[in-house]
C-alpha cells in the first residue's frame, strides 16, 4: 500500500548527493523512490503509477542524460513535472527541457528544492497524473 504523501523520483548518480536528497525530502514530508540512471528511473516510472514528480541530474550515466530521460518519462507519463538539477549548468536551454520543466542549479538546498517541487505540485491537477502504462517499453531510451 502506498503512502499519501507525494511520491518523488530522484535521479542522481552521486550516491552521497542522492541519499543526502532523499533522506532530506522524506524528512520534508515526501515518499522518495531513487534511481542512478535512466534506466533504473524509467523502471520505476513503469513500475509506480503514483510518482507525482520526477526531480533528475542532467549528467547522468548510461548515455542518456536528464534531458533524453525527460523526454522518455513524457512518453510513458506525459504530464510528468520534472524538475532538472545540475552543478555543470547554470541554466537549461528552452529546447533541450520538456515543456512545463524548471530548473535547479547545484548546489541548493533540500528546501528550495522542496519550494520548486510543492511549486509544481500545486499547479498539477492529481487526475491528470494518472496515464496509461501501457507506453512502458525499454525502446525509450
Amino acid at each position: 500500500m502506498h503512502s499519501h504523501n507525494p511520491v518523488l523520483l530522484v535521479v542522481e548518480d552521486d550516491f552521497l548527493v542522492r541519499l543526502t536528497l532523499v533522506d532530506a525530502f522524506c524528512d520534508l514530508g515526501f515518499e522518495v523512490l531513487e534511481a542512478e540512471d535512466a534506466r533504473g528511473a524509467l523502471s520505476l516510472l513503469c513500475d509506480r503509477t503514483d510518482i507525482a514528480l520526477m526531480l533528475s541530474d542532467i549528467n547522468l550515466p548510461g548515455g542518456a542524460d536528464g534531458f533524453a530521460l525527460a523526454r522518455a518519462a513524457r512518453v510513458i507519463r506525459p504530464t510528468l513535472p520534472v524538475v532538472y538539477a545540475s552543478g555543470r549548468y547554470t541554466r537549461a536551454e528552452p529546447h533541450q527541457q520538456v515543456e512545463g520543466a524548471r530548473f535547479i542549479a547545484k548546489p541548493f538546498t533540500p528546501s528550495l528544492a522542496a519550494a520548486v517541487i510543492h511549486d509544481m505540485l500545486r499547479a498539477t491537477r492529481p487526475a491528470v497524473r494518472q496515464a496509461a502504462m501501457s507506453r512502458c517499453a525499454e525502446r525509450h531510451i
